[in-house]
């Protein structure tokens, strides 16, 4: 299984039908589980928040329920993607998956509920739950380099604070931008693709 962050900033992107296109079509050979960002959907939980109509607590879940209304937009994009809430679906091979954790991690003591906790957060937390091949954060801003180090893009405000708690040891972690796109209709083989990707040190 590869699990795959998909940027909340993608929700306004002219290029997201076509990357939902191009991975529904890796799907078929590879078992893809994405977890989706809040976007704009989150940035209006943090203004609520931010004018005291909501406890921490509160505001973290809401903004946790929020990457989910992406999640459903997808799935008005493309009705054969799978929504998932819990583990024993993830196996399932064929169509995109796409997780819904408010569920489980509403439940979850490992996972640090707090606003530096954001679907990266999630995304890497998942990762270092399951037996997953490999990491790859969508980003919608253009990536230039090769490598990326995690405390450069955590200052970048590329990637959350919280995401080196839940990675630990683990490799196979890289980054990319709306780039990707092009190498999905560039190359057939997930693997490929996957090397074409930015590395993330530690």
């Amino acid at each position: 299984m590869w699990i795959l962050k998909i940027g909340g900033s993608w929700i306004t992107s002219h290029l997201l039908v076509d990357l939902l296109k191009l991975l529904k079509k890796q799907a078929e050979k590879e078992n893809i589980l994405i977890v989706v960002g809040g976007g704009c959907f989150a940035d209006s939980v943090r203004h609520v928040y931010k004018n005291k109509k909501m406890s921490e607590k509160t505001g973290n879940f809401i903004a946790l329920k929020s990457t989910e209304l992406f999640a459903y937009l997808l799935k008005e994009i493309d009705t054969d993607i799978d929504l998932i809430e819990d583990f024993g679906s993830f196996s399932n091979k064929g169509n995109l998956k796409v997780w819904l954790p408010s569920k489980v991690l509403k439940k979850e003591s490992s996972f640090i509920s707090n606003w530096e906790s954001t679907s990266d957060s999630v995304a890497a937390w998942l990762y270092n739950k399951i037996n997953a091949k490999g990491l790859l954060f969508i980003k919608s801003l253009k990536l230039n380099r090769n490598s990326y180090n995690l405390k450069y893009l955590q200052k970048q405000k590329i990637i959350d604070q919280n995401v080196g708690k839940y990675i630990f040891n683990r490799n196979n972690i890289k980054i990319i931008g709306p780039e990707i796109v092009g190498y999905l209709k560039n190359y057939c083989q997930w693997e490929k693709i996957f090397l074409k990707m930015k590395e993330i040190e530690f």
